[in-house]
């Protein structure tokens, strides 16, 4: 792929700035710079996972394509970043995962999530604070469930071994006046949850021009640049908006017609949580819209410029149960790309199966039903359990040009329905401690749009967690 001179020097450029920013202020005030190290944050994640996967592909499960896999493994985290010295900080991340000797069958299977043995730093970076601006340069996290902020266009994933990172540069402008957050980012490489995402063998992540597209599948493709904006009001009443655009531009579709072209994202939101209206109850309701357009090669070889909207309501807080219910539905013949990393859901996502499988295919109207409970309303402190069912049907099903997931056949559609469990429990005893288990089970029906089906498959699959966070400089 053909860049510019400023794009090859964008990473090294990066780099050199922060260090230059960096010297300017150590050379100030040393003293100042001594006590910032002092109030330096030194944390860690240590985990233990097991994962079984059984997937019967199409066409229709027989005993022969039947696929049941299973992996496990240890993996930490260490977290370092600095106090504040006028405003500046410096952060650093690092991630390690080893596997408890999967198959080869196993390591080809899982090469896209859990396999990625190894260390890699995922976070360096630059960033300078106060009330008006959060600004960050280098390598970094961005607007994941992990930082609490999951603007829907750009995120990172923190669901497996690895958290995905981007390079570059973000800032998030606090205009607290008026309840008014904006954001900015542009990045030029991106970190998988393994170096297979990006092109590479089974081994830890690493940067790269390729990224991960919601609806293009589980790795990287080639690209030039991805920008991200976003304007979320939070307001006194209950209410909150929120509008965003990303881009992504140069992207190299690698299939038969070596496709090519930008992608843009379109947002917007409205959400409202009601007062109080019993005990601590509440009912909350959002309204979505995501669409995706592209241009070039890429828009005259697939039909990827859909529509998607999705509404969900519920009561929560009653009595320790939460209850929802969310639907989605997708342009007639275009595919609606959701946007980059594999965080970028919607309320009809499922836990484990995502926002990606089926939820963002042309035609796709789904309901989802969704229960929980927090035990700690009958005395058993940090235990909850989840609980969601969902059903949908693609009613017009897949053209020549477009579809699911890597090209669903021509002609074809399918029902969908499934349910998942999840358990979590922080262990009051010790502070950090949490162990969680989250179970999923899906049917897919194939079915012609001439007429007929051809059977169904059934994919299931289980999580197991144990995790300790905790500060080693405390």
């Amino acid at each position: 792929m053909k860049t510019c001179f400023l794009t090859i020097n964008k990473s090294k450029f990066a780099l050199s700035l922060a260090t230059l920013m960096a010297m300017a202020t150590c050379a100030n005030a040393s003293e100042n710079l001594a006590e910032a190290l002092q109030a330096s944050t030194l944390g860690a994640t240590v985990f233990s996972y097991y994962d079984m996967d059984s997937t019967e592909y199409f066409p229709p499960a027989s005993r022969t394509n039947r696929i049941r896999e299973h992996i496990g493994g240890l993996g930490a985290e260490l977290r370092f970043l600095t106090g504040s010295h006028y405003g500046f900080k410096l952060g650093l991340t690092a991630q390690g995962l080893v596997n408890f000797g999967p198959s080869k069958a196993a390591k080809d299977y899982f090469a896209y999530d859990w396999n990625g043995e190894g260390v890699a730093l995922s976070e360096a970076y630059l960033g300078y604070e106060n009330e008006y601006i959060d600004f960050k340069i280098g390598r970094q996290y961005y607007n994941s469930k992990y930082t609490g902020l999951v603007p829907p266009l750009v995120a990172t994933n923190t669901d497996v071994g690895y958290k995905e990172a981007f390079e570059g540069v973000s800032a998030r402008i606090k205009l607290d006046s008026i309840d008014t957050i904006i954001g900015l980012a542009d990045f030029w490489k991106f970190a998988g949850r393994s170096s297979a995402v990006t092109g590479g063998d089974h081994g830890a992540p690493r940067f790269k021009d390729r990224v991960v597209i919601g609806g293009f599948g589980p790795y990287g493709y080639e690209f030039d640049n991805i920008f991200n904006s976003f304007v979320e009001y939070r307001g006194p009443q209950g209410l909150n908006f929120t509008i965003a655009y990303a881009n992504v531009s140069g992207l190299e579709y690698d299939d038969a017609l070596n496709s090519k072209g930008d992608i843009n994202f379109y947002h917007a939101a409205v959400g409202y949580k009601s007062p109080v209206l019993f005990e601590n109850a509440n009912v909350g309701a959002i309204f979505m819209y995501k669409g995706s357009r592209t241009n070039g090669s890429l828009k005259e070889n697939f039909d990827f410029n859909g529509n998607f909207y999705v509404g969900m309501v519920g009561l929560y807080n009653a009595y320790g149960f939460d209850l929802a219910y969310a639907y989605s539905t997708v342009s007639k013949n275009q595919m609606a790309l959701q946007g980059v990393g594999n965080d970028c859901g919607a309320p009809t996502a499922t836990p484990i199966y995502g926002p990606f499988l089926f939820m963002n295919f042309a035609g796709m109207n789904l309901h989802k039903f969704s229960a929980g409970y927090d035990f700690s309303n009958v005395g058993a402190e940090g235990l909850r359990l989840d609980a969601d069912y969902w059903y949908g049907k693609q009613h017009n099903g897949s053209n020549v040009r477009s579809g699911g997931l890597h090209g669903q056949a021509p002609g074809t559609r399918i029902d969908v329905e499934g349910w998942d469990v999840q358990v979590s429990y922080k262990v009051p005893a010790v502070k950090g401690l949490k162990l969680s288990a989250i179970y999923e089970t899906m049917d897919r029906k194939l079915k012609f749009t001439g007429g007929g089906s051809n059977g169904k498959t059934t994919d299931e699959e289980l999580w197991l967690r144990a995790s300790y966070d905790f500060d080693i400089l405390k």
